[in-house]
């Protein structure tokens, strides 16, 4: 499959907007003063930025030939279920743990919320609990019904399901990303980017105009509005990355952030609240100082803890738990031949139950 750069940039992009927005969330929560202009530009990032990494779900899904590329329809859910199942098990444990173990998160649990976690997502993780769900519904009906009808019919139901009273439980996040995604598995996204430069400016100007009217109004939640937001902010996106790689100075940024997207991805929120609560226990509560470092340390431990995973030295399994961060920072997009031989080798090492 040849590769799409635009494709690879947006996700970088999408991932540091998750990044940054966690950092300036994390701030207020913890009552750190802050400008309320950051207060804003925290719902403006919330409106859309998740949603662009689940459009971008949808259209590799369709670039990569749907399930056909497992062969039949089992084998490709299986392959979803372990390479989605395993990080969101395994990183919702490890963020339980962490957060009742240190009293300084701004997020409350006990360890006995783990055995919740099959019906219950946690922090940014409800991403992989939601994307598995979708792959199975897109999956299931695949050959029955077009994408474009699958994308309509899901989105219906959880817009209709409340109103008639009945709860979706925790199938409420699938249903919530069943837009973003749905449009990414049918839109012809090379059309998306053939705007000329000025049109693509005035998408972006427009994009951020609305976001502040409807922040001022304290509407951008608001039902249909949300909607709105997040075809808008997934469509500015687009067009916003695909000026911005012409300097070379982000288009290498936005390929080394890309590189690592997954691992920073699962891990940021860990180091970013590392940062705040060692900075809190210094007495530096200056919000520029959380913003910088808490972004910083939390984009360069993610890739620090991927880049140590790769090449260092585990008690057990090492080449196996390289193996895996490696396939999964391709859930989204994956990059080829060579690296499918490393995480095929790498399983092979996989100690037995009877080593």
């Amino acid at each position: 499959m040849e590769r799409n750069v635009l494709v690879d940039r947006l996700k970088g992009y999408a991932c540091f907007l998750v990044l940054f927005g966690h950092v300036i969330m994390g701030i207020r929560l913890a009552g750190i003063d802050i400008p309320e202009f950051f207060w804003g530009m925290e719902k403006f990032i919330w409106s859309f930025h998740v949603a662009l990494f689940l459009f971008l779900s949808g259209v590799v899904y369709k670039m990569t030939g749907e399930w056909k590329g497992k062969q039949s329809k089992w084998k490709f859910i299986l392959y979803k279920l372990y390479n989605l199942g395993i990080p969101y098990i395994v990183f919702s444990v490890v963020y339980i743990l962490i957060n009742s173990l240190v009293g300084e998160s701004n997020t409350g649990f006990a360890v006995s919320d783990i055995l919740y976690i099959w019906k219950t997502p946690v922090a940014q993780y409800w991403f992989l609990y939601a994307l598995f769900f979708l792959f199975c519904i897109w999956t299931a009906f695949s050959g029955v019904l077009k994408n474009w009808q699958i994308t309509l019919i899901v989105v219906l139901i959880g817009y209709l399901a409340p109103l008639f009273g009945i709860p979706l439980g925790s199938l409420d996040v699938v249903f919530y990303s069943a837009l973003a995604f749905g449009i990414g598995t049918f839109v012809d996204f090379k059309s998306l980017t053939k705007l000329r430069t000025w049109a693509k400016c005035l998408v972006v100007i427009l994009h951020i105009i609305t976001g502040i009217i409807f922040i001022l109004l304290k509407k951008i939640e608001a039902p249909f509005i949300k909607e709105i937001m997040i075809l808008f902010g997934i469509y500015s996106s687009i067009m916003f990355i695909s000026i911005l790689q012409n300097c070379k100075a982000m288009a290498r940024f936005l390929d080394f952030v890309n590189k690592y997207s997954f691992q920073i991805y699962l891990l940021h929120t860990i180091f970013t609240a590392g940062t705040r609560i060692i900075l809190l226990r210094l007495n530096i509560t200056q919000w520029w100082i959380h913003i910088l470092l808490g972004t910083a340390l939390g984009l360069a431990f993610s890739v620090l803890a991927a880049v140590i995973a790769k090449k260092g030295k585990c008690p057990v399994g090492s080449e196996y738990i390289t193996g895996l961060l490696l396939q999964y920072a391709n859930i989204l997009y994956p990059i080829g031949p060579s690296l499918s031989f490393n995480c095929e080798s790498a399983f092979k090492n996989l100690p037995t139950s009877g080593s």
